[in-house]
């Protein structure tokens, strides 16, 4: 038996045991609980983790792909060959084929954080499930972490921001109770004047406009503090230019243009 061969069986008895958890979990307390789901996935994490270090091991789940029939090109992760190997089966690619990205993406996120199988199901938990953990990108935040920063900035920036225009509050322009901004809906006038048609302090909506908000001023705050640094340096070099200069001077160098003349070619006796 060639190294090949015995690396494919030796996986494929381990990939049929998982395969039987699976089952057994979609049959049994699929709809119930998550805990036999994300022991699964903690043990399908210990194989990813074992054949990623492993050329050999890592053909052999290539082979098990074709030999099993199941669908796969040269750009299919390692993670998603894995999960479809456990999860997905022949001709069941469609039916889970979101869930089978997102499984392995959450694969992906653990083993970029060092998380074991065994921690697998603990990591899930503390991220608040497996989708919240598969939106996570390398620094381990979301994207609702990202547009909360977004809203925090802006909500700090704005309260010192030149006001664009000042309105009277009105009562359909006054923000929820507790918070400090509402949105107004503007129309341009045909005459180039501008009217507040409607007003809302709908939180989901306020919530989307600091968002933008806070992502525009933390861009312009970068470019800002970009052109500083850029003017700051021509400064400097232009000083250490003068500096250099002077001191030139004060030690008596006087910068000397030496030009060659140039030779003439002999015409031959």
């Amino acid at each position: 038996m060639t190294n090949a061969t015995e690396n494919k069986f030796k996986l494929s008895n381990i990939v049929d045991e998982l395969i039987a958890q699976r089952q057994k979990w979609e049959q049994g307390t699929y709809a119930a609980s998550n805990a036999e789901l994300y022991t699964l996935l903690g043990n399908t994490l210990e194989l990813f983790l074992k054949v990623r270090s492993n050329v050999g091991l890592s053909k052999a789940v290539t082979d098990l792909l074709d030999t099993y029939s199941i669908q796969h090109n040269s750009s299919t992760s390692l993670a998603l060959k894995i999960v479809r190997l456990v999860f997905v089966g022949k001709g069941r690619e469609k039916k889970i084929e979101n869930r089978a990205y997102t499984y392995a993406r959450v694969l992906t996120v653990a083993a970029e954080g060092g998380i074991t199988g065994e921690q697998l199901p603990q990591f899930i938990a503390d991220n608040h499930g497996i989708d919240e953990l598969r939106r996570q990108n390398k620094d381990g935040e979301t994207g609702a972490d990202k547009a909360k920063r977004a809203r925090d900035y802006a909500d700090a920036a704005l309260v010192g921001e030149t006001a664009i225009s000042d309105v009277i509050m009105s009562d359909t322009l006054q923000p929820v109770d507790g918070a400090r901004y509402s949105l107004a809906l503007v129309r341009k006038n045909e005459d180039g004047s501008g009217s507040i048609v409607f007003g809302t302090s709908n939180v989901t909506a306020v919530n989307t406009v600091l968002t933008i908000a806070g992502k525009a001023l933390k861009d312009r705050a970068a470019q800002t503090a970009e052109q500083s640094v850029t003017k700051h340096d021509a400064e400097q070099r232009a000083e250490n230019a003068e500096s250099l200069a002077q001191e030139l001077l004060n030690t008596g160098f006087q910068p000397q243009a030496h030009v060659a003349a140039p030779m003439t070619e002999m015409a031959p006796a």
